[in-house]
């Protein structure tokens, strides 16, 4: 069952990562490049872009489904396509093998953007599911429980 508190430990998750990926892009990026060829320092931008894509549009969409759960809009205002989870061709791309020669702490943040990106896509996917579903038992949000 979708609770608040469900929403406010993915997001303070999202935050942290986002917060750690800033530390690391502002204070070691820099550092852990000069390292790299030509080439790898190109990826490692592109890679750069897709790790904060990830996170800003789990954010995003974490955000609209919390203002769902607090009645800030309604289940049809969050699955209008601008509202939706984007970015799926460039977020939802594993590029492990890709990062073999990357700096490991750029990994592992790549890594755990990753695998909450996914999420939040399964997510999506769910919440899409439920509300289109015809007959009650397709409400979205489900009923919260006791706790606020």
């Amino acid at each position: 069952m979708a609770t608040i508190e469900f929403y406010d430990r993915t997001m303070s998750e999202t935050m942290s990562l986002l917060v750690e990926a800033r530390r690391y892009l502002s204070d070691r990026a820099e550092g852990d490049q000069r390292h790299l060829t030509i080439d790898q320092g190109l990826a490692s931008s592109v890679e750069t872009m897709r790790l904060v894509s990830r996170l800003t549009e789990a954010l995003a969409w974490l955000l609209t489904h919390r203002a769902v759960l607090t009645g800030e809009l309604t289940i049809n205002e969050a699955l209008a396509p601008e509202r939706r989870l984007g970015g799926h061709v460039l977020c939802g791309r594993d590029t492990t093998e890709d990062m073999r020669e990357m700096p490991v702490d750029f990994q592992r943040l790549m890594a755990r953007s990753l695998e909450l990106y996914q999420r939040i896509a399964h997510l999506d996917a769910q919440v899409n599911d439920r509300a289109t579903q015809p007959g009650d038992g397709g409400a979205w949000p489900p009923e919260r429980s006791g706790r606020a």
